[in-house]
Formats: structure tokens, sequence, C-alpha cells
């Protein structure tokens, strides 16, 4: 009988997960020549191919139904090797995050750590990004996740952020177009990245503007806007598939990218912080 290295799937897995070869090898440790003779391996030993070659990595029939097979596969083998290896391991483990990302997938990030490593205990703080930091510098958390202005240059690890798109966030189109009185903005209160850079673009284009709604939770903001109370801004990965967004428009220009980073001490996390960690990394590849 036919056996799969559990090896092989869990580099396809990550290719999948992180969109390439180089972010795999880079996160498993391989260069790029080895990622790629373990997924002809893996195609041989399965008599097919599971990548469509071109401009994009996306699967072939058998790779989506391999992916979805692989992720099970090798969630059992990691619950199976931390019960009875012995790695039960436990402890509380402090979290400083946006609230925004909190929703994103931060509850699937947990789920998925809960399964592996039930005696963990993730204790959340969600507030605006500045808010974070602060307490973070003040020893709060063990680990923050904080989004700021995207750097020209980043020399941490390239698992601990993400850069993203901020898109203009609406119900009714007429509230970005054509609209001439001054635009009414809805967001969170001032501190937050989305903010000052909603105004700084606005200013730029000596677009008059004035803030309608302000509020510290998303709830509060998704609602203001699905009330028609006005327009906000928001990384593209955390809006609502019902609600209208856009890059930019006729009357609206397009606004800076923002980078959402993991903050933590390296010499400070126990084998605990460490496990959340690797799952929060997981969690912002896989947004």
């Amino acid at each position: 009988m036919t056996n799969i290295p559990t090896d092989l799937l869990r580099t396809f897995v990550t290719i999948k997960d992180l969109g390439g070869f180089t972010s795999a090898g880079e996160l498993l440790g391989r260069s790029q020549p080895a990622i790629s003779l373990q997924v002809k391996k893996l195609e041989e030993i399965l008599n097919t191919k599971i990548f469509l070659r071109g401009s994009s990595l996306e699967l072939t029939e058998d790779g989506e139904y391999l992916y979805e097979a692989a992720r099970q596969i090798l969630e059992i083998n990691d619950q199976i090797i931390a019960k009875v290896r012995g790695d039960n391991v436990s402890g509380k483990v402090r979290l400083g995050i946006p609230n925004d990302f909190e929703l994103a997938f931060l509850p699937k990030a947990l789920r998925n750590l809960s399964r592996v490593y039930p005696n963990i205990i993730v204790e959340v703080d969600c507030e605006i990004s500045k808010v974070i930091l602060q307490r973070y510098q003040k020893g709060h958390y063990d680990i923050a996740l904080a989004m700021e202005r995207a750097k020209k240059n980043e020399d941490r690890d390239s698992r601990d952020y993400r850069l993203e798109s901020l898109e203009w966030v609406y119900k009714d189109s007429r509230l970005i177009d054509g609209y001439d009185d001054p635009i009414p903005l809805i967001a969170y209160p001032q501190g937050c990245v989305y903010r000052s850079l909603m105004e700084e673009s606005l200013q730029g284009q000596l677009h008059p503007f004035r803030f309608m709604y302000t509020s510290t939770s998303l709830l509060g903001i998704f609602s203001a806007v699905e009330e028609g109370l006005g327009i906000t801004a928001m990384a593209k990965s955390v809006i609502p598939e019902h609600l209208k967004h856009a890059a930019s428009s006729k009357s609206l220009p397009e606004l800076e990218r923002v980078c959402i980073g993991l903050y933590y001490k390296e010499r400070e996390l126990n084998i605990a912080s460490r496990h959340v960690l690797d799952f929060l990394r997981s969690g912002l590849a896989n947004m």
C-alpha cells in the first residue's frame, strides 16, 4: 500500500497557505529547490498534478481535494504527537490585538490552538493599535498584534507581519461620488491609524470632511456604515463581503498601505507563548 509522508503534505499545505514556494521554504527552513523537489515527489506518489503551472499557484481539482484532506491529516498528526509525546503544555498567554483583527482571524487561530494544546489559556485584550503598543511597552502582554503605517523596509521576520491595502468602505456610492458637502466619516477615536490616514489623504486632496460617528467598537463602526451615516476605511482583509469597498473613486484618494505585525520579546517567551505565536503567524498568513 502506498503511503504519503506527512512532511510532503506539510510542505504542500504551507505553500498553499503562504502563497509561494519561497515563503514556505523560509517558514519550514528549506531552500526553494528542496521545496520544489518535495512537491514533485508528492505528485509522483499520487500520479497527478496538484498545482496549475502558471503565473499564480492555483490548485488543480485533485490539488483542492488534497489540500482539504491534508489539513485534516496534519491536524490529527499534531494532536497525536502532542498527546502521546507528553507535550501537554499549559499556561496563560496575554495577548493584545486590534479590535478589527480580533474578528478577522483570531477565533479560528485560537480554535486550532485549543485542539492541539487545550491547556493553554489565551487572555485577549482588544483596543486600537496605539493603546495596544503602549500597554505592550509597559509589559501588559506577552504578545501583541498591532497595525502601523507601512515602512519602506521591514527588517524583521517575514512571518511576523503582513502588508495590507486600505480601502474606503460604504453602503451608498452617492456618499463617495459627486458628494458636494463635507464627506461624513466614521472612525475609531484619535490615535487610530485608519483615522489618521483618512484625514491626511482627504486634506491632501483639499476635500472637506467631518467625523460623523466615532466608536471604539468594530461592530459600532460597521453598524454606522450599514445605516448610511458615512464612510470609513479599513484593511481589505477585514471588510465584510456585504459592504461595498474601493481603493479609490472620483472623489476619494487612494490610501496608504498599513502593516499588521506581531510584537514579542524572544527571550521572554515561554513554551506556551511560543506555541501561541506559531498559531498567530499561521493566522496572519491565512487571512
